[in-house]
C-alpha cells in the first residue's frame, strides 16, 4: 500500500509546473519569486508567476512568461502559453513551445523578494 501511495504522490509531483526560485543578486543578497528568476543587466532580480519563465532579452531587460521561455536567434523572447509548458531553440534558430509560443512581456514579470 506505502509503495502505491508513493507512486501516485511522485505522479502528482511530476505533472505540476515548476515552483520557486531564488537567485543572488549583486549584493549577495538572495531574492526569491513564485516562478523562474533572473537578473536585469542592473542585476535586479525579476520572476516569473507560478510555471512561468523570466530570460533576459537582447537588452538586457528581464521578460516573463506563463510558461518557460526561450530567446531565439534574434534575442526576442518567446514562452509556453502553459504553464510549466517547455520552451527550446531549434536548430534554425527559432523557439519551439509546449502547446504554442507567446511573446514574452516586462509586466508579466515581479520583482523578486
Amino acid at each position: 500500500m506505502r509503495w502505491v501511495t508513493l507512486l501516485v504522490l511522485t505522479l502528482i509531483a511530476l505533472g505540476m509546473p515548476a515552483m520557486a526560485d531564488c537567485v543572488r543578486d549583486p549584493q549577495g543578497e538572495v531574492m526569491c519569486g513564485a516562478g523562474q528568476c533572473e537578473r536585469d543587466q542592473y542585476g535586479d532580480v525579476f520572476c516569473a508567476p507560478v510555471g512561468g519563465g523570466a530570460v533576459r532579452d537582447r537588452y538586457g531587460k528581464v521578460q516573463c512568461g506563463v510558461g518557460q521561455c526561450a530567446r531565439d536567434s534574434y534575442g526576442k523572447v518567446y514562452c509556453s502559453v502553459v504553464p510549466g509548458g517547455g520552451a527550446a531553440i531549434d536548430g534554425y534558430g527559432k523557439v519551439k513551445c509546449y502547446r504554442g509560443c507567446a511573446p514574452a512581456t516586462g509586466e508579466r514579470c515581479e520583482r523578486g523578494q
